[in-house]
């Protein structure tokens, strides 16, 4: 067992936690005054001989920089203000966790500050931080003083901590290199007061630092200005920055074919430009394509029939031997968003087809679960995909548990939720931006999607990415996207991970995705026609009370007749007064 002294040597015992009482004979060891001189002096070499990260395959392992990373180091040693535009996964915050331990290590007083835009993230820098640290040979650290999961301090006077995006990040403190990940990922409505409160931070003096690393995420944001500024030619405009940017074909391994078939992962290529190719999105843009909304404006037809006070719209009546889904939005039924039900025929994924829309702005969730079941068995209960947010999850509980629908897909839950209370859809940004994108390849990129209800298609010319990266309708006091998103998750039934948990794959296009499906065998599929059960209002004038048919003998005929005509009811046709029919 460590005696006493040699404990006072490492913080609480860790012997890979030298503290400033640890002893080192240098004298018997003059490798190791080399290796200090040479990592003092030389970042690429204390990254190349001493840093690990974890590899997902191989663990811990010792890092082999790319040119790139070379060159960003570099650049963040020379530099006092960095901004790196970068793709996907090129390890651009393992650059700042090796610059952050190379400064704290062999330079005094040294103060960094790493900013993220959740507290998680931040939490896991450090993290990733304090592992290389511990990795270090103990003749080349700096004691420990301090040493938690937010914050670290060494006996050198250096330290590292970590704080979140929020609009008091940082603020009263001081620090001589500010670290920020992700910059373009902050809501945009905090990133003015964000940025007010740490800029000030490196003010005071004429050396501290600011390093920015981010994939883009559209143009209204400040991550985008920076870089443009810093990328100006015109030296009025251009600020103090120097840009870095790294391309998805810089890392070893990415050539066409590693392109290729990572778009047909994400589905579109817009999803590749947006996550790999450093394109910065306009944000504001539709959801569908301008030059296209025309086009699909001329499938937008009347519908066949309208049923339950116009609530409900078919373009086809529905079909035994045809495949179809459904997707549901659910709202609080007070007369603003709708709750909605879009029912596709899928049959042909060259031809989707919206044959059914159910929209109703003042049911409430109790009784739209009834009516979601009723119009659910006129599709032969098709996959039902329900968003279970806020009152929706009401809606997908009692369809389950109380009315005993099978066909409900969940998706969506994040890790650590029980799948049992996680019925339905669960929405959050990466369900739903994986929403979007799955139907602008459905919509935009393959035109296979016949929209049939000019509502329906204006909500989605009116569905807009925002700033931040999420996509919602444009402002407005009445626009809404109850409609659109309701479409989005009956789309999301093609994507490949529900699709094979519903029907048969039979054949995959060139992108990987469902080309023709068939129905796995559930037994018989149950079909209510609602022509059976519904009157068609399109071919009624619905501001026309129904007639009253008068029935009995003679004598109760003419006393009904005459209190009805006490109460100004008429003949429906006073040529035929023969017959019993009144119309008020």
């Amino acid at each position: 067992m460590p005696t006493k002294k040699q404990k006072q040597q490492f913080y609480l015992g860790n012997e890979n936690l030298p503290t400033q009482d640890a002893q080192f004979d240098y004298s018997a060891h003059p490798e190791w005054v080399e290796d200090l001189v040479k990592c003092k002096r030389n970042i690429l070499y204390f990254a190349e001989n001493f840093f690990y990260i974890t590899n997902l395959d191989e663990g811990k392992i010792k890092i082999k920089l790319h040119n790139f990373q070379k060159r960003i180091l570099r650049s963040l040693r020379d530099h006092r203000f960095v901004i790196t535009l970068a793709s996907r996964q090129i390890g651009k915050t393992t650059m700042m966790t090796i610059y952050a331990l190379w400064v704290t290590c062999f330079q005094d007083d040294q103060r960094l500050l790493v900013v993220a835009n959740k507290e998680n993230t931040a939490i896991n820098i450090l993290k990733r931080i304090r592992m290389a640290y511990e990795k270090l040979p103990n003749y080349l650290k700096p004691g420990v003083t301090e040493w938690g999961k937010t914050s670290v301090v060494f006996a050198n006077g250096s330290s590292i901590g970590i704080s979140t995006t929020s609009s008091d990040a940082g603020r009263g403190d001081s620090c001589n290199c500010l670290i920020l990940d992700e910059l373009a990922f902050i809501d945009n409505h905090m990133v003015e007061a964000f940025w007010e409160s740490v800029y000030p931070i490196i003010s005071s003096s004429k050396k501290s630092k600011i390093f920015v690393a981010s994939t883009p995420n559209g143009t209204n944001n400040l991550f985008f200005d920076l870089y443009q500024g810093a990328i100006e030619t015109d030296p009025e405009k251009h600020n103090r920055w120097h840009p870095e940017r790294v391309d998805w074909w810089e890392v070893p391994g990415r050539d066409e074919k590693w392109k290729n078939d990572t778009i047909k992962q994400l589905g579109s290529r817009e999803s590749f430009d947006q996550e790999y190719g450093n394109v910065f999105i306009q944000s504001g843009e539709s959801a569908v394509d301008e030059e296209f909304f025309d086009k699909l404006k001329l499938d937008c037809q009347e519908p066949k029939f309208v049923f339950d006070e116009g609530h409900y719209l078919l373009w086809d009546e529905p079909n035994k031997d045809h495949l179809y889904v459904a997707g549901v939005d659910v709202s609080e039924g007070l007369g603003e968003a709708g709750s909605v039900v879009q029912i596709l025929d899928i049959t042909n994924l060259q031809n989707i087809e919206q044959v059914a829309v159910y929209h109703n702005r003042t049911i409430s969730p109790y009784n739209f679960t009834t009516k979601l079941n009723e119009i659910l068995e006129h599709w032969g209960k098709p996959p039902a995909l329900v968003e279970r947010n806020n009152c929706g999850a009401q809606v997908v509980d009692q369809l389950r548990n109380s009315l005993g629908y099978e066909n409900l897909v969940s998706y969506g839950a994040k890790a650590g939720d029980k799948v049992f209370n996680k019925i339905g859809i669960v929405a959050h940004t990466n369900t739903k931006y994986k929403g979007v994108t799955n139907m602008r390849y459905w919509l935009n990129e393959l035109n296979v999607i016949r929209i049939r209800d000019l509502k329906t298609l204006g909500e989605l010319r009116d569905f807009v990415r925002y700033p931040n990266g999420t996509w919602a309708a444009k402002p407005g006091s009445d626009n809404w996207d109850d409609r659109v998103m309701s479409l989005i998750w009956a789309l999301m039934s093609l994507e490949n991970e529900i699709t094979e948990r519903y029907f048969e794959i039979l054949e995959l296009d060139d992108n990987k995705r469902p080309l023709k499906l068939k129905a796995l065998d559930y037994g018989i599929k149950y079909f209510v026609n609602p022509i059976s059960t519904y009157n068609n209002e399109k071919d009624q004038d619905m501001s026309m009370p129904l007639p009253i048919i008068m029935q009995g003998d003679q004598q109760e005929k003419d006393t009904g007749i005459a209190d009805l005509e006490a109460q100004g009811w008429s003949f429906l046709d006073s040529s035929r007064q023969d017959g019993w029919h009144f119309l008020q």
